[in-house]
């Protein structure tokens, strides 16, 4: 099996596991970009955006995407988040990680206000409990750097 089909189910076990003892947050549409030395999509950036299912677990927040009918594709990030923005005009959201390894990865949500408030308390309650466990970053998009890392909680702060 090719890497990619690999991340794709483990991005859809992961999506099954949390549905079954995480917390829903919400669904919406979006993309994932890493910037590091370079900016690399870990998602696709053009319409249509996948889903992207969002879950608060043991103090971090996890989001999955998979997407395709001909090329599937997945996308999976655990950590706790550095920073919530939201254009309160167009209702959309930006979610900052910011793996161990360096660089950021900058997830973007068409939400609404609901969801991004839901968002901030899921953020604060992450702050709270520290982030319990190790971070993840998959994508099927290829992984720049060593995006597998642990996430830095002591990096975490919110505005």
């Amino acid at each position: 099996m090719g890497d990619s089909v690999n991340v794709v189910y483990e991005t859809l076990g992961r999506y099954i596991d949390d549905l079954c003892g995480s917390i829903y947050l919400g669904t919406a549409r979006g993309k994932a970009l890493f910037y590091g030395e370079v900016a690399h999509p870990l998602t696709p950036t053009e319409d249509p955006l996948p889903f992207m299912n969002i879950f608060y677990s043991h103090g971090l927040i996890e989001i999955t995407a998979v997407w395709g009918r001909m090329e599937k594709g997945a996308f999976l990030v655990r950590m706790v988040p550095s920073r919530i923005d939201v254009d309160r005009i167009t209702g959309v959201i930006e979610i900052t990680f910011h793996p161990l390894g360096g660089g950021a990865v900058v997830v973007t949500l068409h939400g609404n206000p609901g969801l991004a408030e839901t968002l901030r308390d899921a953020a604060k309650a992450c702050r709270r409990e520290e982030g319990k466990g190790e971070g993840e970053l998959l994508s099927s998009k290829g992984q720049p750097l060593n995006l597998i890392t642990p996430q830095d909680s002591a990096k975490s702060s919110f505005p």
